[in-house]
């Protein structure tokens, strides 16, 4: 019997915006839509030679007819923004976005523009350090600044608010200390001596973990999913420290019982995720980017998830950012691979069809559906 999820409606748990000038991406442009790294060497030389790369351009070609990079480029300069990326989101039948605005924003749709511009849903995910920045800039006691911190986490904005996300990751690590209120208020006060007008990057403090950890504390109070990033990422992030296991301290400490947590990425470190998610009640993982960077091992990825933790702790996002084919191939790699991981379980008699399909539908919307409370959805 044949599996097929291709029209199952999916919630990209985790994306960014659109360039607002993204039809107009030249080669290179469109290259850093699809590598980690930043080096001009590597997009200029390797990247077109990668193996998710070269996928990605042969199943542009079977839609679009274009034989070569430059001939998919130049076609979709030449078409219109909307009708594109609904073309696009339709193919792979997205439902709803949340999105992280915390990459280029500036540059970016709005959550309300892409929301128009998508024709979807899109709500907001927060990103915690962002709103620690904006903070640390204004003349505030220490007293002040937690309250306008804990203030401006949970603000109303233009889209409903269903996450926060922190990028400790990059900020030092995984591996949280816990220091007392006293330890962080007098390294507030050494940092406001260092710290120039209006300039501050947070970074492995006493004060940015302090704070960190106050904002997984009100996540839990306000019923909002806080995602981390683990494993693959920018150069500036030391894989060794993204492991989430790191973090086992926090997700078995009482005082997070209420905090629900999502394990963004994974790569290399899905068994870790997984065992997590088996362990605790409040945490979850989703495998965006790590599906469409190692697509062809998106299969394997997603059979050593279901291997180690519940269906239900499993949720599915592209990662998407700056182009609206980010987001179609992430989501097209999660159904490819899962169809085929799924078929695979079918045969070596692992699961029934019936239950392969509760599975695909858990992955894809109802995990999501149910953990961010997105009233109105199906």
């Amino acid at each position: 019997m044949v599996l097929d999820i291709a029209r199952f409606i999916a919630v990209d748990n985790h994306a960014h915006s659109l360039l607002r000038g993204h039809l107009e991406m030249d080669e290179i442009g469109f290259r850093r839509c699809f590598t980690e790294s930043r080096s001009l060497a590597m997009i200029e030389e390797h990247v077109r030679h990668s193996t998710h790369y070269m996928d990605l351009l042969d199943h542009l070609e079977r839609i679009f007819n274009t034989r070569t990079e430059q001939d998919f480029l130049t076609f979709r300069s030449k078409q219109n923004s909307t009708a594109f990326i609904r073309m696009l989101f339709d193919d792979v039948s997205i439902g709803a976005i949340i999105v992280d605005d915390g990459f280029r924003a500036a540059d970016s749709f709005s959550l309300k523009e892409f929301a128009e511009v998508s024709g979807r849903p899109v709500f907001e995910c927060r990103r915690i350090e962002t709103v620690l920045e904006e903070c640390l800039k204004r003349e505030l006691s220490f007293d002040q600044l937690c309250q306008e911190f804990e203030t401006q986490l949970t603000k109303p904005g233009q889209t409903q608010l269903v996450s926060l996300k922190t990028i400790c990751g990059y900020r030092g690590g995984l591996d949280l200390t816990v220091p007392s209120r006293e330890e962080a208020a007098q390294d507030y006060e050494r940092h406001r001596k260092e710290w120039g007008v209006g300039t501050c990057r947070v970074e492995r403090s006493p004060l940015y973990h302090y704070l960190l950890l106050q904002a997984f504390e009100l996540a839990g109070r306000a019923g909002l999913p806080v995602q981390i990033h683990t494993g693959i990422g920018d150069d500036d992030a030391d894989l060794l420290q993204c492991n989430p296991a790191l973090m086992q301290r926090i997700f078995r400490s009482r005082t997070f019982a209420k905090t629900n947590f999502v394990l963004l990425h994974c790569f290399p470190y899905v068994r870790e995720a997984a065992f997590m998610c088996a362990l605790y009640p409040n945490v979850f993982m989703d495998l965006s980017l790590s599906v469409s960077l190692a697509s062809s091992s998106s299969a394997a990825m997603i059979s050593e998830a279901l291997a180690g933790a519940p269906a239900t702790k499993l949720l599915a996002g592209s990662d998407g950012h700056s182009c609206a084919e980010a987001h179609w191939y992430g989501m097209l790699c999660w159904k490819r691979g899962l169809t085929r991981s799924l078929f695979d379980m079918i045969n070596n008699a692992s699961v029934t069809h019936r239950e392969a399909e509760q599975i695909a539908a858990f992955i894809l919307h109802d995990n999501a559906i149910k953990l961010y409370k997105l009233e109105g959805l199906a």
